[in-house]
């Protein structure tokens, strides 16, 4: 018998009573936390624990609501948390809630990201930032504290991305144990006198003042994202071609793109009906691995009636069990994307490859689609000594009315934005220019009164001159906007537009 580590089982099963269905653990089929011989089994089981945690949720909200008809029922999210598909949730639930708690390296950009994703799986709707810490985090290896104006900023981001209540975690700081140096609204010195107290204070004071106006407003986006659990668990349960990718990383690489142009962004689905894709004048589905039963046709009759589509690497390999698409890759979306992936080549971490062409000069990592034309037109081509160098890496595909693009390697942030730049100006979706770390959301109310959320992410102080901004109302301070704003480190400017000029109805 061989000293090497084995499964227990191996390829495949003949299953015949639920006794022989085992978790996809070591002593089974499991490979590490996250992978599994028999990858099929592991998608089921991540798809059972879904349901048998909704289940228990949902059971206890009928508990609550046998007692009370009418009192709003949630339970606290996750952001990108992998385990629970949040979509599922959302249907059970009377408002989404999550708990924000960036890392200390976590891009703004990401954050909003989540944002997005919290009002996304709610439909679009107002979503309530249930937790958030007034100063440190206690489970980081290095718990460094929140500067001045750094939770301000925090919360009035949330509330630009579609939040309506801003809370925290927690009131009175423990004076035992692993939370006890976890922040808090009163410190351990108990008093008000801290910094974190006043601030915080201070906040709740700009809430009260003009939270009641914006409450209710909503965000409106022309480009979808779409962030698909099944992919989520799929790409990163692989056993191969790289154990490089983070699923939620994908989808910031496309969104951060749009982020930083101030474009508004819907996170969607990927089973989102045809009639609400056509809502949309751009869909990016990063990262697609898996493709529902009726997602590709979908997809092609959004494409064909003049939608825009973007996908690329990994796309298109696996069905609803987790089995790669016979006839090549992207499977069911290859007619759609105009071409054939022969072969995905895995670059270490520390590789990345060329990629050349009219808009885009940029590095791709990760990953490298040995692309063949089907139809498509190239846009970029990979560059350097390897033997597919000169084989396409950016291509588009005019199908039908609309165009579909495929993104063959992970681009860097440079490469990203020149590839997103034409098309956003293709589809006029009116990016507006602001400077580095400085953020801009607009959120729609009833009575056509439009809020503009200046947020500095940085702590240096920022200037800047938006036309489109002039003769509106800074909320915070009552001043009218005329040409320039400043803002301070971690500063946050809630502008009131009551009359849609030409130029803002351009821009917006």
């Amino acid at each position: 018998m061989s000293s090497a580590p084995c499964c227990a089982n191996f390829w495949s099963h003949t299953i015949y009573d639920w006794g022989d269905v085992v978790p996809p653990v070591s002593y089974g089929d499991g490979i590490s936390d996250a992978k599994c011989v028999v990858s099929g089994l592991q998608m089921d089981y991540r798809r059972f624990q879904n349901q048998a945690q909704l289940a228990c949720y949902t059971n206890e909200r009928d508990a609550i609501r046998a007692y009370d008809a009418a009192t709003p029922i949630t339970t606290n999210l996750m952001g990108t948390f992998k385990d629970l598909d949040y979509f599922e949730w959302a249907k059970e639930m009377d408002v989404v809630s999550w708990d924000n708690y960036p890392g200390m390296d976590t891009p703004p950009s990401f954050t909003a990201m989540c944002h997005d994703l919290m009002r996304g799986i709610g439909g679009n709707k107002p979503f309530m930032l249930m937790e958030q810490t007034p100063n440190q985090q206690n489970w980081f290896p290095f718990c460094k504290v929140k500067r001045p104006g750094e939770v301000r900023k925090l919360s009035w981001q949330a509330v630009s991305h579609g939040a309506d209540t801003v809370q925290f975690f927690q009131m009175k700081q423990s004076l035992g144990g692993c939370e006890r140096f976890h922040g808090a609204v009163i410190a351990h010195d108990g008093t008000e006198q801290s910094r974190v107290f006043k601030e915080t204070a201070a906040l709740g004071g700009e809430l009260d003042r003009i939270g009641k106006r914006i409450m209710g407003s909503e965000i409106r986006a022309k480009v979808a994202i779409m962030f698909d659990w099944q992919s989520y668990w799929s790409l990163e349960g692989c056993v191969g071609p790289t154990a490089g990718f983070s699923y939620p990383n994908e989808v910031h690489r496309f969104y951060r793109a749009f982020w930083r142009r101030n474009v508004p962004v819907d996170i969607i689905e990927s089973t989102t009906p045809l009639d609400k894709l056509k809502q949309y004048d751009l869909v990016v589905a990063p990262a697609l691995i898996t493709v529902l039963p009726g997602v590709a046709e979908t997809l092609e009759s959004y494409v064909s009636e003049g939608g825009s589509f973007i996908t690329g690497y990994m796309a298109g390999i696996h069905d609803e069990h987790d089995l790669v698409v016979p006839g090549g890759y992207p499977g069911k979306l290859r007619d759609l994307m105009g071409v054939w992936v022969e072969e995905i080549d895995a670059l270490a971490p520390d590789e990345t490859i060329e990629v050349h062409g009219d808009a885009v000069d940029a590095k791709g990592e990760i990953v490298a689609s040995i692309i063949h034309r089907e139809g498509a037109r190239r846009l970029a081509a990979y560059g350097g000594g390897e033997f597919y160098a000169g084989h396409s890496a950016l291509t588009v595909n005019t199908y039908g009315k609309g165009k579909a693009y495929f993104v063959g390697t992970p681009l860097d942030e440079t490469g990203m934005s020149a590839f997103m730049a034409p098309i956003i100006k293709e589809l006029g979706l009116k990016p507006l220019d602001t400077p580095e770390d400085v953020s801009l959301s607009v959120r729609y109310g009833d009575d056509g009164t439009r809020y503009a959320f200046l947020i500095n992410n940085s702590a240096a102080d920022k200037r800047l001159c938006l036309s489109e901004l002039n003769g509106g109302t800074e909320l915070l301070t009552g001043a009218v906007i005329n040409d320039l704003i400043e803002l301070d480190p971690y500063g946050v400017g809630v502008i009131a537009l009551q009359q849609e000029s030409p130029a803002a109805k351009d821009a917006y």
